[in-house]
Order: C-alpha cells, then structure tokens, then sequence
C-alpha cells in the first residue's frame, strides 16, 4: 500500500493511501502523430441498445469500455465476451489486429512484435517517451517506432522525430514551437534525471552543443538516459535509475501486456503523463490500479459464500462495522443474499424515541435537545440490525445537508430526527421520492430558506438558495457530465450545466411552500398559529405567495399560471431535474466515495450510473440497484483491488469510533446511548452526525489537500478536509481515553472486551482477531510485528491475580490503540 505522510505531525500521524486517478492511456497512431477523432459520449439509448460488434478485415469494434468485457486466448485467436451490455461473445480470429472498445483500443500484436528485437532497443524506445514527455506510449504507438527501429531507424533519429512531433502538439506536450535549447535541456534534465532546475555546468555544456551543432537533441536523450542508469546502486542517487526502471515496467504493462491505446490522441498525452507522474522509485501501485482499473476486475461470484476476511471488508463498507456475529453470519451467505435481507428489514424511527422522551419530560417536546437526536443515532447505528440502512443514510445525510449549527434549524431537534427518517425511508426506494421528500421537508426549508419563500413582488425577488443548491448539491453539479463522471468539454473547458437565469427561473417554482396545517392562512405560511407536528410534515403548498410568472429554467419553461399551481410547478422541477443525465454519475459518485472508495475509476462510475438510469426492468432513479451495483461492483469486492493504491478511502471520525463500538460489542448503561457533540477537534472527532459546519458537508467530495502527494497525483481525499495536526492528535487523544474506559456522559457507553482478554496471554490470538473484526486481514506483517513487541512489553505477573489482571486488560487496550492509530487501518481499503 501506498502511503502519503502528512509531513508536519511526524510520529503516529494520520497517514492517507493514494488512490487512483481517474483515467491514463496513449493515442492510437498509425504515424508517429496521427490519432483517430475522439467519439462522441453514447446517449443512454446507444448504451442500451448498442449494436453488435462491427467487424473488418483487421479490427473489431465494441459497443462498451474494455473493462466491461472478458478476453480469453483461444487455439484460433481470442475469444471476447460482454459480461455486461449486449455484445454476447465474439470469436476473433487470427487476421484481427486491433479490438476497438468506447475508451480504449487492443493491439492483439504489439505483444509479438516487441519480442523481435532486442530487449534493451525495446527499453530505450520506452526511454523516449518518459524522456521527452514523462509519458507512458501507448500501444501503436510504440509498434510503429518499434517497426520504423527495425527499418533501420537509429534511436538518436527516432528521438528527433519525437521532438518534431512534440512541438506539432504544443499545446498537449507543453513544448512551444519555438522552444529553444534551454528549455529543451530543462525538460529532459527534469524527465529522466528528476533535475529542476538543472546544474548550470550541466545546462551550459549540452546548450552549448546543440547549438554548435555538436550534438542533436537525440544525442542529448540518449547521453541523458545513459547517465540514469549509471546511478544504478548508488547509495546517493540510485533512486533516479530505480524510478526509470519503474516508469518502464508500467510502460509494458499498459502498452505490451494489456496492448492499450486511448481512442483520442489528447487523452493519449495527456493520460498518458499523467499514468507516469504517479510512479515512485519505491512504488509503481497507482499505475497499476489504473491500468487495472481499465482491464476490469475478474467477477467475484456474489453468488457464493465469502471468506470471513471478505466478509469484514464488506461490512467495512455497507454497515457501520464488522464484529464476530455478522462476518459468521456473512461467511454461511453471500454478498447478494445479505443485500436482500437489509433491504427487506424495516424501519425504525428517530422521531418515535424523540417523542418517548419528550413524553417523560416536563415540558414536553420543548425539552428536547440535539443531545436526544444523537442518543437515537447512536443506538441505531450501532444496534440496530438494518445496518445497510444505517450506513446508506448517514451517507445521504452528508448530500442533502441539514445542520444543527443553523440556529434556526436547532430549533427543532424533533425536526431533524424526522429529515434524518425522511433520507431513511428513501434510502431504498426512488430517487425522484426522495429529492420530492427532501425538497418539501420543513428542516430543508428552513435550512436553504425556501420556507416562507414568496413570490416577485416591486423589488422583491424570491429567494435563490434552495434553487441553486439543489442543482449544485443534490443532483446536477457544476458541469455537464458524461454517464463516466468525466466532464463533457467545449473548446478545452467543462461546460456548465446552469447559469443565473436557471437560478432565477427555479427559484420561482420554490415559492408559496411553508409550514403544515389544517388551514393555509397568512398567519400559518408566517410562522404562526403553529401545527404540533409542523417540525416534520411536508412543506403545504400557499398559492397566493407562489409565482405566477413563466419559469424558465434548464431549458424548461413552465407557462404563466392563472390561478397559481404550486403543485404543478413543483413536479416539472424535480421531473426535470430528477431526468438530467447528469444524476446517475453524480449521485452515483458520492455513495461509492461515502461507502467505498474515494477515487472510483470512470468505468465504476459508468456502471453505476447505468444502474440508477436503468436498474434492469426500464425504472430510473431505483435507489436499490444503485446500492446493489456499487457495493457488488468487481471494483468493490474483486480482493486483486487490495494490491493497488487506488483502492480505498480514509474512514472520517464517526467510522471510526461506530468501527469500534460495534467491534467490541458496547453496552450503554443508561439503556439510552447517552451521546453529546464530539465537534471539538482536541477533545473529540471533528465531526458530529448533523451539525456539518455547512450546505457542502464536512468535508467537499473533491477536496484536494493542497500540496501533498495526493494534489501530485491528481488524486481527491475528501475526508482529508477535516484532518489535520489538531484534529488527527485530538483522534489519538480521545481514543486513548475511550477505549479503556468508555465514552459518552458519565461513560455511558463501554466495550465488552472479555473474549480479548482470554486471548491477551497469547498476544498473536489477539492480533489475528482485531486484524479480522477492525482491518479485514489486511494488517502488514510490519505493522503486527510493531504491535506483538508493544503488546509483549507488558508483561503479565505470575504471583498476583489482580495484577495479571490489569496486565491483561493493557495488552487488549494498547493492541486496539495501536491498531486503530495505525495508517493501515485508518485507509479503508
């Protein structure tokens, strides 16, 4: 695993695995320059009913991306099958040079072709493209050079046809057309000894050659290159040779031994720079999950019962952790079957133990605080036995934001208890349900404003902020998407999917809702003449404060209304909305970064949002096949993802502390789960469930922490946001704390760690079972060695029961700190 340090918190900090970029390749050429024309994203409907495979005398095309597809090695040539769309199984015969699918192309005979020449010539034209572009080639490319060596061609030579190629695509390569020698010597100083700026002696001898005709650029290269390699053992300077070494060994798993070629030469370039920025000298993971990522992972049979390691990392991601009783109850099922049973389980409400409370208190409902939210929380996402539901709705919780720290919204800690059931009661069903639940919620109108919103009156305008949030936040984005979650681009930029006047247009259609009631009076839409159970009815419709004007928006107009239709208005919004292309892949994303990894690859993404357009019988917008198609996804459960850097995410505080809570099986004294505010970075988590300190969450889905090795990489960390010096010491302080003695008010909350302390004599048990229940097995045998010797310092006395006793319950606490302080667990992979 691949780990990047926060360098400034040194020991025990909180360290972040890098995940996977989005997308890397090379551009299919028959010259050193041409490129087939990028295609057109395919609309849902050539998704859905794609042709067949369009066959000629050396190619065969495909409807999907490669990852969607199986190729399997026949006696006459290979054999092809859709595992997901409609292509069926394609027999290819030998004639077949090229199999053409949406992202990438095959060469079916670069592998061949770079076996007829020498291995060395072959490693010196991979050289030219890390030394003139930091690149990865792509398949054709590297067959036409390897065929252009084999005519006679010089390495020097081909070396200056990359540069004449490099300054025709300027602006991909960053070589301007009149470069000069300085900036030439620069880039290959930067490229191939990791040089930045170069030495002056170094800069003035080879800028000085080339331009007294010494020498030519490919002299320049090759020098360079040779130079590299000399460092090879180098205590100093070894690494240079080691990362060179490494960027060529991804080289001829992309371009060789997968035979990938991006279909458009700019992603060619540009993925391809990208793909080699992300090797190391000690790690070439992130490269590999890319490419792997773009293979596609072998099916897992959901079908069959996993292993209690498998069952501990799915449990990592669809509940709220996994302790002894459901991995054994996992591992004599299957993913599919517990899947079946969480959502067949039923609901139980937040608002039904907030009434119980207030119904012991002496004010009633008015005694209620937020204190009474968390205590439900807590019960039901630690005992609760529809833990799907559980984890699926804190996961929307952190979409369609509704904060305690809004003053107004305090207010009303019944309310939120009943917005919190509104996500759960629509966690399973459609999403066109749960954006018409969420939009009409008096907590959502009283969080966004859209409550007591009117209509246009002299310089009245209605208020824009649930308009514009619910595009930004709640379904469309920013930017137009295509179904991969990759921006569809006009002229080198994202094109936005809305502008001001959509803003404005939209935000008539959220005027005249306010509170619920028998009556619809000015004195009610106010605030007035209150409703005991307002705080989580639905938003009534006031037709007097709704616009009647034309409402223009997304490229929808809704016609002036006489009398006002409040209703009518509602549904073409949320129609429209909920139909935007746009949902699938951005909603899609979120739950898989909340659930499952941070940096899904655009063909995880791709899949999911084919289940939210479709979920299989023609319904849109299915909540369960989306859930089903992210948690079942090969790139969730297929073990070969564990190898990568690109697999994973970094689990936020409340995981973390829910992890151990039902690791170790905790009681709560009072019956009640007596939880307060953990918000104070020292003393507690940073994070408290419903008080994010904004409309965007606690933290931004694609927040990059700025200059760290995941920003290099081009990588997000969303749950980096949160952490920091502060907050990762307050982390260790407060487990520290909790784990030896419990948490909540008056320790209300403590862990039952009898089983572990009848392991603590024999400290390798004990490892074995917090590995299981907290890391899924995938404990380093470096970081268990490190724990066995903390844990084997504490030694248990021989003539003292009590003191053996003590000893004991210090072995179960040290092992669980450590384990729970360590990197490996903090990265949920």
């Amino acid at each position: 695993m691949t780990i990047i340090k926060l360098p400034a918190i040194r020991q025990c900090l909180l360290v972040l695995s890098v995940f996977v970029l989005s997308s890397c390749g090379g551009d299919q050429k028959t010259s050193s320059t041409s490129a087939e024309p990028a295609a057109s994203p395919p609309t849902i409907l050539e998704r859905l009913f794609a042709p067949a495979p369009v066959v000629t005398s050396t190619t065969i095309s495909f409807g999907g991306n490669r990852s969607n597809y199986s190729i399997t090695q026949t006696s006459t040539g290979y054999s092809v099958k859709d595992n997901i769309g409609t292509d069926g199984t394609t027999d290819v015969n030998s004639n077949i040079q090229q199999l053409i699918f949406k992202d990438v192309s095959v060469n079916l005979q670069i592998a061949s072709l770079s076996t007829s020449i020498a291995a060395n010539d072959l490693n010196n034209i991979i050289e030219l493209y890390i030394s003139y572009f930091n690149r990865i080639p792509d398949a054709n490319g590297l067959a036409y050079w390897i065929t252009q060596f084999k005519n006679g061609m010089s390495i020097e030579k081909i070396g200056d046809s990359f540069y004449i190629a490099a300054i025709q695509d300027a602006a991909l390569t960053g070589y301007a057309p009149d470069a000069n020698n300085v900036d030439f010597v620069t880039n290959v100083y930067r490229n191939v000894l990791s040089r930045s700026p170069p030495d002056k002696a170094g800069l003035d001898y080879w800028t000085s050659s080339l331009a007294n005709g010494t020498v030519t650029r490919g002299i320049v290269v090759r020098s360079m290159l040779i130079a590299a390699h000399g460092y090879a053992g180098d205590a100093v300077n070894g690494w240079v040779s080691t990362l060179l070494d490494n960027k060529i060994n991804v080289a001829k798993n992309f371009a060789i031994q997968q035979g990938f070629t991006y279909i458009s030469k700019a992603d060619s370039i540009t993925k391809g720079m990208a793909l080699a920025s992300t090797v190391t000298p000690t790690d070439s993971s992130i490269a590999n999950g890319m490419i792997q990522a773009l293979v596609g992972f072998q099916s897992s049979n959901n079908a069959n019962a996993p292993t209690p390691a498998q069952a501990s990392r799915f449990l990592a991601q669809a509940s709220f952790g996994a302790n002894n009783a459901d991995i054994n109850s996992l591992t004599n099922s299957s993913y599919s079957a517990w899947i079946d049973k969480q959502l067949a389980m039923p609901q139980k409400l937040h608002r039904s133990y907030m009434d119980a409370q207030a119904a012991g208190f002496i004010n009633g409902l008015s005694d209620l605080s937020q204190n009474n939210f968390f205590e439900s929380f807590w019960q039901q996402a630690i005992k609760g036995d529809d833990q799907l539901r559980q984890r699926v709705t804190f996961a929307l919780s952190q979409i369609f934001v509704v904060s305690f720290q809004d003053s107004n919204v305090a207010n009303y800690p019944r309310g939120v208890a009943g917005y919190y059931d509104t996500l759960g009661a629509n966690a399973f069903g459609n999403f066109r349900n749960l954006l018409e639940s969420v939009s009409l919620h008096p907590m959502m109108g009283t969080y966004l404003t859209s409550l007591r919103n009117q209509k246009e009156s002299g310089t009245q305008v209605p208020d824009e902020n649930y308009a514009r949030e619910v595009m930004q936040l709640f379904t469309i984005g920013l930017y137009q998407l295509n179904q991969d979650g990759t921006y569809v681009m006009n002229g080198g930029k994202p094109v936005e999917t809305y502008s001001s006047t959509d803003i404005q247009g939209l935000a008539k259609v959220f005027t005249g809702w306010s509170w619920a009631g028998p009556d619809k009076s000015d004195n009610r839409f106010f605030g007035g003449n209150a409703d005991a159970n307002r705080d989580w009815l639905p938003m009534q419709s006031y037709p007097k404060y709704h616009s009647v004007s034309a409402k223009t928006f997304l490229g929808v107009t809704i016609p002036a209304q006489s009398p006002a239709n409040p209703e009518a208005s509602l549904k073409t919004a949320l129609d429209t909305l909920f139909n935007h292309p746009n949902v699938g892949p951005f909603i899609g994303k979120q739950l898989i970064q909340r659930l499952v990894t941070s940096n899904p690859s655009p063909q995880y993404i791709s899949r999911v949002a084919a289940a939210f357009n479709n979920n299989g019988s023609g319904v849109r917008g299915d909540m369960r096949a989306v859930i089903k198609a992210i948690l079942l996804d090969n790139e969730a459960r297929n073990d070969t993802t564990l190898a990568f850097a690109n697999t994973g995410k970094l689990r936020e505080p409340v995981l973390r502390l829910a992890n151990w809570m039902r690791a170790f099986n905790v009681n709560s004294t009072s019956g009640r789960f007596l939880m307060t505010s953990m918000d104070d970075p020292l003393s507690g988590l940073s994070e408290t469930p419903m008080r994010s300190p904004t409309v965007f969450n606690f933290y931004r889905p694609g927040y990059v922490p700025p200059n760290s090795g995941i920003a290099s990489a081009g990588l997000v960390s969303p749950e980096m946001q949160i952490t920091g010096e502060t907050s990762v010491v307050g982390y260790l302080n407060f487990m520290r704390d909790v784990i030896p003695n419990g948490t909540g008010s008056s320790r209300d909350v403590k862990a039952d760690y009898s089983s572990l302390i009848n392991l603590a004599a024999t400290p390798d048990q004990l490892l074995d079972q917090l590995n299981l229940t907290l890391m899924s097995n995938q404990m380093s045998s470096n970081l268990r060695s490190q724990i066995l010797t903390a844990v084997n310092s504490v030694t248990i006395p021989t003539n003292n029961t009590a003191n053996a006793d003590t000893a004991k319950k210090n072995r179960v606490y040290l092992s669980i700190f450590l384990t729970m302080a360590s990197p490996e667990y903090l990265v949920q992979k």
